[in-house]
């Protein structure tokens, strides 16, 4: 996942007070203005963690620059008028070329139905053994929000074992872990909309596999929304406008979060979906409103139903499956035969994603060196 060399090699640079211009072999460019080299100068950075060293109010309020330069190899070095000097590497720069979009993350492809043997598999023993694997395993679980392992260890608690190889657990009112152990059918949901923040990541690990029939049910959540959003703006906007109450209350706990079903980022992107018809409170809505927001909501629950739209797995022993819980919903139908047995966690959606990005800076770091 590294950079192609034409992508970063640069083939001319313009210098004014007021920016730099970098034009790159492959006739793209880039724009920066003197302010923002200023502020990110790397001097700026401590060198471990990349915390800012600075203040704004320690900069100039116009800083003029006077000149730039391709030195020393694979970087520029630049000057401003008040005598600071900066040396940006070329490939930090161009990664931070805002006009690219770059994500952090992997992009969310969205799907419909399909066989489960269609999203990225591998065994235990490999996945922990190499870290490359790791790392592909990891961005496949970004951009498809769904992935499966096998031959995990059937034992109480190996789930954290997997979980110790990817981030941080999120505890909850019911501890590090929790049992599974199958029943009736489940429709899809999204697990608990009513804690604030939402777990990120969910994993459920078998340890024992009802006699047959009993499967679970994946949806994709943002395809759905997708699909809402295309057809009928109105509904969508009802759905990530409006906010609702979830609520969950047992003997041990009270929680309650207000947010909207539907969650979308800066740029109108897909963020999150939170759904499950259990922890909805009674709609504060009133008329028309409140006629047009089950409109919506039934519009969206039509599409997560549609079986098209559902990949089916029954989980053998041994086998393990990690998802995104603010994308993808999961379900249950029952089984015959006695019950499954699961064991499952929460991950904390920053600690899977730094995950990956440290796999495949090290990856990067290897293979600049020459290394296999």
């Amino acid at each position: 996942m590294t950079a192609k060399a034409e992508d970063i090699d640069v083939a001319e640079l313009n210098c004014k007070p007021s920016g730099l211009t970098i034009t790159w072999q492959n006739s793209s460019y880039s724009v920066y203005s003197s302010l923002w080299l200023r502020d990110n100068a790397p001097a700026h950075r401590d060198a471990s963690t990349g915390q800012r060293l600075i203040s704004l109010v320690d900069l100039p309020l116009e800083p003029r620059l006077l000149t730039a330069e391709r030195w020393p190899p694979d970087h520029i070095t630049l000057s401003w008028d008040d005598g600071e000097t900066a040396v940006f590497s070329v490939q930090w720069l161009r990664a931070f070329d805002r006009s690219l979009r770059m994500n952090a993350r992997p992009t969310r492809l969205p799907w419909m139905g399909q066989p489960a043997a269609h999203f990225v598999r591998c065994a235990y023993p490999d996945w922990v053994a190499d870290p490359a694997i790791r790392e592909d395993w990891l961005y496949y679980v970004g951009r498809d929000g769904l992935a499966f392992l096998s031959d995990v260890p059937v034992e109480d608690a190996a789930v954290l074992q997997v979980a110790a190889h990817i981030g941080l657990v999120r505890e909850t009112n019911v501890g590090r872990i929790f049992d599974d152990r199958g029943g009736a059918d489940l429709a899809v949901h999204t697990d608990s909309p009513y804690r604030d923040p939402v777990p990120g990541f969910q994993m459920l690990h078998c340890l024992s596999a009802a006699g047959h029939g009993e499967e679970r049910n994946f949806v994709d959540g943002m395809a759905a929304v997708e699909r809402v959003r295309a057809h009928d703006a109105e509904a969508f906007s009802a759905l990530c406008q409006t906010p609702i109450l979830y609520r969950f209350q047992d003997a041990n706990a009270d929680l309650a979060a207000e947010r909207t079903m539907l969650e979308v980022d800066t740029r109108e992107q897909f963020r999150a979906i939170h759904y499950d018809d259990r922890s909805i409170a009674p709609l504060p809505l009133k008329g028309p409103l409140l006629k047009k927001y089950y409109a919506a909501y039934r519009q969206l629950a039509d599409l997560l139903c549609d079986p098209a739209r559902s990949v089916h797995y029954r989980l053998q022993p041994g086998e393990l499956v990690l998802f995104d819980n603010t994308r993808i919903l999961h379900g249950r139908t029952e089984g015959e035969g006695g019950s499954s047995h699961l064991q499952g966690c929460y991950l904390e959606a920053d600690g899977l994603y730094s995950s990956l990005a440290v796999l495949s800076r090290t990856r990067s770091s290897h293979h600049d060196d020459g290394k296999d």
